[in-house]
């Protein structure tokens, strides 16, 4: 295992380590919470992080989506995929569609959980050639699949802090 795939693999954790920090004790009723109309709940940054993690790896390193294998039945969303976002992702959902995005938040932080299993198991088959190869030739300089990767890792970061922060403020409107 190159250094690279360590550190990446590391991250992953990190993600996983994360969503469960917010997930714990956080029950269904408060993960529906909205801090202002037409803004996310944290069901909605739950799922996306997974959505966004198990797609966009996926669109890059290629296989089946656990998305498509397991999870969309599974997490049952009252919506179909034309309705989530572009790639059935979250990605330009639309302000109204987001509010049912709502499933358990165990069953969520399952699905976060998968989510980067697998994509550590992923990352993990990786070697530094691979890392190397350019993914996307369309930007200046061209992207390799190492900053895909690293693109990836920062926005389920930015999404499950977004949760962790959403979670603090809709506890303190509980205890109002």
């Amino acid at each position: 295992m190159t250094d690279s795939i360590a550190v990446l693999t590391d991250f992953i954790g990190r993600i996983r380590d994360e969503g469960g920090r917010v997930c714990d004790g956080l029950d269904d009723e408060l993960a529906r919470y909205q801090a202002a109309p037409a803004t996310n709940t944290i069901c909605w940054l739950l799922w996306h992080t997974a959505r966004g993690l198990d797609a966009q790896l996926h669109d890059v390193l290629g296989g089946d989506q656990l998305w498509a294998d397991e999870w969309a039945e599974r997490l049952g969303l009252p919506l179909p995929d034309s309705r989530l976002g572009a790639g059935a992702t979250g990605y330009g959902q639309r302000p109204e569609d987001v509010i049912h995005v709502v499933a358990p938040v165990q069953d969520l932080r399952a699905y976060l959980e998968a989510a980067c299993e697998d994509a550590a198991a992923l990352v993990g088959a990786l070697d530094q050639a691979d890392l190397d190869r350019v993914v996307d030739d369309s930007y200046t300089p061209p992207v390799t699949l190492s900053v895909r990767i690293v693109s990836i890792i920062t926005d389920c970061l930015q999404h499950l802090g977004q949760a962790g922060f959403l979670r603090g403020i809709a506890e303190r409107a509980a205890a109002e």
